[in-house]
């Protein structure tokens, strides 16, 4: 019979050789860390060696040392690390686009009242108090000052541009600075001659005008596995199906590194918060998701939180789960810690809009119905036009399983030399001699262990054990080889139910 196999009888160099289909159906529970490499350009206070370094993450600190404060590695790292504290996450920046996203609020007159000042910067809300009497010239101040006390968890800083002009910036250069949404209202109708212009609606910052190239960050991580590749990118970099961007080349990287020895068997989450069809057009770009399972989008219209927010709460969301649970079924999930749109009611998905973006690949982010926070409709892969692998879960059980047997198989037989089974009445095999059942034995009680744990369905892997498509045997060519194909199927999540009701007529 002729089998697949992951290295040619040609190849000397010993080891374990693994290739993993999503399409076929084939994994092993995996024991190794799950890690999370977190690529965000830092600001001018970070101190990452710039497209070089990777540095093991040593909690919010960390990140604030390594990206600077409010920079999109430190915020995402706060989710991270508030969701799932004992994640593992390594820090890496690549050189920063170009331009300085910046927006002008301007203050003038005096109220003749008690006046309230609502912000909203990224999501994030409070007032400043604007005092009868108080001129705009000393309130100004205020508002700059009332921005920069909040430096932990704003992107942004606020500087004077002279009289009643505050200027609010973007603290890490290029176009994820134009993903910044500010709103700076009065509360109350004018009371005297006091105004506020430049922000009344949500307004965006503007002139970021370039990317950052994420190759050099990603040349960087060469060598090193990852269950999460999460790169920090803007809106305007993961819709650009036009030419490579940060999702291609992470991609690119994944595709380097996925099959082999010392196979790599990773993923990568990005974050939108642009238009639905945007998201839709890059999940199915060949310089996108491309149709690709070990992609992931999350796309949340006109979400206030940066697009690489939401992408950490889903890679965190999924690290706390398959800590759990690597088939586990997280559909619905509210989304503590981003915020989303300012206008729920606009910007609620229909029917039809969640139905096509989970068909063309996008985890869309929709509003639970009594409480309107932040819910995953479902968190599915970019190849979401194939129900064989649509769901993230899939992924993640396959992967987690195939990491089992790469990493505990060598162990089980250390050092051993491989036999064809000896027929049942001879001598049995001196010690450090292994027979295939011995090891056709391993993998089997392997998959069960992971059946029992609902990760494996049962039932399709004793069909594959029974009717021989489950493999072990030595390579015909090379007798120092022993070629496994591990065929079984992830316990699927209860995604709808649809239900029939008939009335018997009298």
């Amino acid at each position: 019979m002729t089998i697949p196999i992951a290295v040619s009888p040609s190849v000397k160099t010993p080891g374990l050789y693994l290739t993993v289909n999503l399409l076929a159906g084939a994994a092993s529970p995996g024991s190794s860390a799950l890690r999370i490499a977190l690529i965000a350009p830092r600001s001018s206070a970070g101190d990452l060696t710039l497209d070089s370094e990777v540095r093991a993450g040593s909690g919010v600190d960390g990140a604030i040392t390594a990206f600077g404060e409010g920079a999109p590695g430190h915020l995402m790292a706060k989710i991270i690390y508030a969701k799932y504290p004992m994640a593992q996450v390594d820090f890496v920046a690549p050189t920063a686009g170009a331009g300085s996203a910046a927006r002008t609020v301007t203050a003038a007159g005096t109220p003749t009242s008690n006046q309230v000042v609502d912000v909203d910067i990224m999501g994030r809300t409070f007032e400043v108090e604007w005092l009868n009497g108080v001129a705009f010239t000393t309130f100004a101040p205020l508002l700059i000052a009332a921005i920069n006390s909040r430096a932990d968890e704003l992107m942004v800083t606020a500087s004077s541009g002279g009289g009643g002009a505050v200027v609010i910036t973007s603290k890490v250069t290029g176009r994820i600075g134009n993903d910044v949404w500010v709103k700076i209202k009065l509360r109350y109708a004018q009371t005297g001659t006091e105004t506020l212009t430049g922000a009344t609606t949500h307004t965006a910052l503007t002139g970021g005008t370039t990317d950052p190239d994420i190759a050099n960050a990603l040349a960087a991580l060469a060598g090193r596995e990852y269950h999460y590749i999460l790169p920090a990118l803007s809106n305007t970099d993961v819709a650009n199906v036009a030419t490579d961007d940060g999702l291609r080349d992470t991609l690119t990287h994944i595709e380097t590194y996925d099959d082999g020895l010392n196979a790599k068997l990773q993923q990568v989450v990005v974050g939108y918060t642009g238009a639905y069809a945007n998201a839709i057009a890059t999940a199915a770009s060949s310089k996108g998701g491309n149709d690709d399972g070990r992609a992931q989008i999350i796309n949340c219209l006109n979400g206030r939180s940066l697009p690489c927010e939401f992408a950490a709460r889903e890679v965190v969301g999924r690290l706390a789960m398959v800590s759990v649970d690597p088939a586990g079924n997280r559909i619905g999930e509210l989304l503590d810690m981003v915020v989303g749109s300012w206008d729920v009611t606009a910007d609620r998905p229909t029917a039809a809009e969640c139905e096509a973006s989970l068909e063309a690949g996008v985890s869309i982010v929709t509003y639970a119905a009594e409480s309107d926070a932040e819910q995953l409709t479902r968190p599915v892969t970019c190849h979401g036009s194939d129900n064989r692998l649509i769901d993230v879960q899939n992924v993640d059980g396959t992967y987690v399983v195939a990491r089992d047997v790469r990493d505990n198989l060598p162990a089980a037989f250390p050092n051993a030399k491989i036999s064809e089974d000896i027929p049942e009445g001879e001598e049995p095999p001196p010690t450090g001699v292994v027979e295939v059942r011995d090891v056709r034995a391993w993998v089997i009680n392997r998959l069960y262990a992971w059946a029992r744990k609902g990760v494996v369905q049962k039932a399709a892997l004793a069909a594959a054990i029974a009717d021989g498509s489950l493999v072990v045997e030595i390579n015909d060519s090379d007798h120092t080889q022993v070629d496994l194909v591990l065929p079984y199927k992830i316990v699927q999540p209860w995604a709808k139910t649809g239900v029939v009701v008939q009335r018997i007529p009298e």
